[in-house]
């Protein structure tokens, strides 16, 4: 059986959870669960998600409650996604990467999101970005969850990346995984972004209230207007905030070869 998966153990969790849940019904037909706590629960709650796992454990953590939440996992093959994701499209062939690896998430565009002195490899094999997780609910995985959770508990940290590097190369020869194109984890849009295909699927709170400058995850209504604009076009594109898209064939470069084309400048082999 596989589904897709949410944690939650604030409100603000799983008010955006149920977002993202309905952004994932649109395109997509596997059943979706949540870990949650017993005052979370709601009637809406039952009636966005299939399958509701009660556990009061996850209250006693912030981040970390994902890595106990999604050792829960009711499915043999598990999307998991973090509740400020928003879905645009059909992402189920996900599951398919299961039939050769343990787990597949994106990497990290931050090599280290924490200082952590005496880490093995630190240059060189950087963290995995925990927003997005597909992953199969098997003996290999139970053990990298469960050394995930130690190693953030251990070194006293509060933000779980780290955690997941460190359990990966802990269990490296036992545990098979795959890096996901940056489509399946869209995040960064706050600043410039070079967006290569479709995204299908936008990882960030990008809503701002007057007087607070923390962002907070827009509603339906207005993250679906955003990935409507940002996947006006599939190909090669730039986004600013505040300016939108620019077509990458008009990046300085390709404006400078369009003028040399016009030019007459020749295209020589780069085999000669």
């Amino acid at each position: 059986m596989k589904g897709f998966l949410y944690i939650a153990n604030r409100q603000k969790f799983i008010d955006e959870a149920i977002i993202s849940a309905q952004s994932v019904k649109r395109f997509n037909t596997e059943p979706i669960a949540i870990v949650c706590t017993d005052e979370l629960y709601s009637e809406k709650v039952k009636e966005i998600f299939d399958k509701v796992i009660i556990l009061k454990e996850i209250n006693r953590h912030t981040y970390l409650s994902k890595v106990i939440g999604m050792q829960e996992t009711p499915f043999e093959k598990t999307i998991f996604l973090d509740s400020d994701t928003f879905i645009t499209d059909k992402i189920s062939e996900l599951f398919d990467i299961l039939d050769l690896v343990d787990f597949a998430t994106t990497a990290e565009q931050n090599l280290h999101t924490t200082n952590i002195k005496g880490l093995s490899y630190k240059t060189i094999f950087p963290e995995f970005n925990s927003g997005v997780i597909v992953y199969r609910n098997n003996l290999q995985m139970k053990k990298v969850l469960k050394d995930w959770f130690n190693f953030c508990v251990d070194s006293k940290i509060k933000n779980d990346m780290p955690g997941l590097r460190e359990a990966v190369l802990k269990n490296f020869n036992t545990i098979r995984f795959s890096i996901l194109p940056d489509c399946y984890n869209e995040h960064g849009f706050s600043t410039m972004l070079i967006l290569r295909q479709k995204v299908k699927v936008i990882h960030e709170r990008l809503g701002y209230k007057k007087g607070i400058i923390t962002p907070h995850f827009m509603s339906f209504k207005a993250m679906d207007a955003f990935a409507k604009k940002i996947n006006k076009v599939e190909h090669k594109r730039l986004y600013i905030p505040k300016v939108g898209l620019i077509s990458y064939r008009w990046s300085p470069s390709n404006i400078i070869l369009y003028i040399k084309k016009r030019l007459g400048y020749k295209r020589v082999s780069k085999n000669r």
